[in-house]
């Protein structure tokens, strides 16, 4: 069974990999919830790049199926707002620019077809 947040998390792997910036705030949440184990977590902090960390936190998402991927999806969008609706700019989540005249937004057009 999918979930869309899952869904969202697979879907950007690339760009969670390259723009995420808060990882360990990221991974300091999913610790503190019991959703990452201490040895993960070790792992996830030892990486010298936010790139390697992310990779790291994608094992433990990987692992954990999509209860822990929509657990992550929820943490970036409090973690991570702008680059969160950057990536997701038309999801119910969002109100920004969903909310925008659909009239007159053709940006809005485009991206969310």
């Amino acid at each position: 069974m999918s979930s869309f947040e899952a869904h969202f998390v697979d879907g950007n792997y690339a760009a969670l990999v390259q723009r995420v910036t808060s990882v360990m705030a990221i991974a300091d949440e999913l610790k503190n919830e019991d959703i990452i184990h201490e040895e993960k977590y070790a792992e996830i902090r030892a990486e010298q790049t936010s790139q390697g960390k992310m990779r790291k936190l994608f094992e433990a998402l990987n692992a954990g199926g999509h209860r822990v991927k929509n657990d992550f999806y929820y943490a970036l969008r409090n973690h991570e707002p702008y680059l969160f609706r950057d990536l997701a700019p038309c999801t119910q989540e969002t109100e920004d620019p969903c909310n925008q005249d659909m009239e007159t937004d053709v940006t809005w057009k485009i991206r969310c077809s």
